[in-house]
């Protein structure tokens, strides 16, 4: 591959204008950010090599996304509504993004949270649930125990339009009646 977007995506010719400008990410002329994500192959290993989010990706890579499930004290599950100009808009779903350039698993995790919901975490606080491997992506799934009055300083991101709590027969409820997104690995989940 090679380029002016190449060049712009792999960070060199000075395309990155480093953490002043936005910490995984390139700015474009309008001044907006677009996404930089490292590669992965199957097994949740960096290639090396960096994409703007959503490129198409060549066989046998994959960006590395997380989906984070925070469960309180009676086992309920927090719950976000994303917002209509997201994809699947109005969908109740956990909290889930993918992991920018130069993150892990678990740095990507927090962040997700401290941007869609304004809750801190500690990688403490964290347990892996499971790896998958799907079409374009490795997703791991995290699990994140909190009292509820955490919960008491939830700041909306721009994603997110509401949150509540919810018990995970509500959650297969939502599921069935399309209002919940249905994850491939939900009965998997503690209940």
């Amino acid at each position: 591959m090679s380029g002016p977007l190449y060049a712009a995506v792999s960070g060199r010719a000075g395309a990155w204008r480093g953490p002043e400008a936005y910490t995984h990410g390139i700015m474009t002329s309008t001044g907006d950010t677009m996404e930089i994500c490292d590669t992965y192959d199957a097994s949740g290993n960096r290639t090396g090599r960096t994409v703007i989010r959503g490129a198409e990706l060549p066989d046998g890579e994959y960006y590395l996304a997380v989906h984070v499930w925070i469960r309180n004290e009676q086992g309920d599950y927090l719950i976000q509504q994303r917002a209509p100009h997201l994809i699947y808009p109005g969908v109740w779903a956990s909290t889930a993004g993918m992991v920018q350039a130069g993150e892990d698993s678990m740095t990507g995790a927090i962040r997700e949270i401290a941007e869609e919901l304004g809750i801190q975490t500690t990688p403490a606080q964290f347990k892996p649930l499971m790896r998958l491997c799907t079409d374009n992506r490795v997703e791991d799934v995290w699990l994140v125990d909190l009292p509820n009055t955490t919960t008491a300083t939830v700041t909306l991101g721009p994603e997110v339009t509401d949150w509540r709590w919810a018990a995970k027969s509500t959650l297969r409820q939502m599921i069935q009646s399309g209002s919940f997104y249905a994850y491939s690995y939900f009965d998997q989940l503690p209940d």
